[in-house]
């Protein structure tokens, strides 16, 4: 007799004292097609009020790493323990822990990743910032526009924010489209990501998506904003608290943040482990400055 299906797919999702995580790992099992393909595990950075939700225990494949928030070093931290848990499952998904999803999010996404993979594209990455829903007003308040990433602001010189406009006739878009930055809120790629390029826990916030997408891009992954809507992020900020809220140190973690960040691009990416060797930071640049004047 057969067992129970092996999960492929890693989603993991760092949350650190957030309203929103039982409603989004809720969404999330509901709305996929498979919810038993799914392994989903959770650095739950606990705040000392924050009790885990009993309901969630029905839920297959889920794990929960748990740490004393105070405990915590930032995202890039707890998004590199979860990268070091990845079991060679074929895709993975990172994701934040406040989302909401569309029916079928999973075949929908690993569809676009496949279609993809057969138009030639060796190594595709999804990405996007996911339009907005609001917690107070859900579902009403859902955008229900894809939208893609750009530039936005700067911080001593070094890329550190970006921002999003819905993608131009995305109505009429029957594939998803080429990329040029990453967001951490949303990826789905293959499983080896997560050893081929692993989050740096040395970059505390501010920056870490244009760090990231650089060493995707130089180790051969092409970026994709998908074309159609997989579900919905919390830009409000006002059910959960803030990494930085909680640590008084955080400004100098910032600071040196910011240094190695400039370390990188400007002189130790050709050194760094971390960085691939199919293609240079000066690819990457060119690649976001032909895009842009094409746009």
């Amino acid at each position: 007799m057969g067992g129970a299906p092996t999960p492929d797919v890693y989603v993991q999702i760092p949350a650190y004292r957030d309203g929103e995580l039982s409603a989004t790992l809720r969404d999330l099992y509901a709305r996929a097609v498979r919810p038993d393909r799914l392994r989903v595990r959770v650095l739950w950075q606990r705040g000392p009020s924050d009790a885990w939700d009993p309901s969630l225990a029905g839920l297959p494949h889920l794990e929960v790493e748990e740490w004393d928030h105070q405990d915590s070093e930032g995202c890039n931290w707890a998004r590199r323990r979860l990268q070091a848990q990845w079991r060679d499952e074929p895709y993975t998904v990172l994701l934040d822990s406040h989302h909401r999803f569309v029916d079928g999010w999973d075949e929908l996404g690993i569809g676009m990743y496949e279609a993809l993979r057969r138009s030639g594209v060796e190594r595709p990455l999804l990405t996007a910032y996911l339009p907005p829903y609001d917690p107070a007003d859900d579902p009403a308040g859902r955008d229900h526009r894809p939208f893609a990433i750009y530039p936005l602001e700067r911080e001593g010189g070094i890329l550190t924010r970006l921002t999003s406009y819905s993608i131009p006739r995305w109505q009429d878009r029957h594939a998803p489209v080429p990329a040029d930055f990453l967001s951490l809120h949303f990826v789905l790629t293959e499983g080896a990501f997560n050893r081929t390029v692993p989050l740096d826990a040395g970059v505390y916030f501010f920056g870490d998506e244009v760090l990231t997408g650089l060493r995707a891009f130089t180790h051969g992954y092409d970026l994709y904003h998908p074309h159609r809507v997989l579900g919905w992020h919390a830009y409000d900020r006002a059910r959960r608290v803030t990494h930085w809220a909680d640590h008084a140190g955080w400004r100098e973690v910032h600071d040196r943040s910011l240094e190695r960040l400039r370390s990188l691009f400007l002189d130790r990416a050709a050194s760094d482990p971390a960085f691939g060797t199919r293609r240079t930071v000066a690819d990457y640049e060119r690649h976001i400055v032909d895009d842009l004047v094409l746009r």
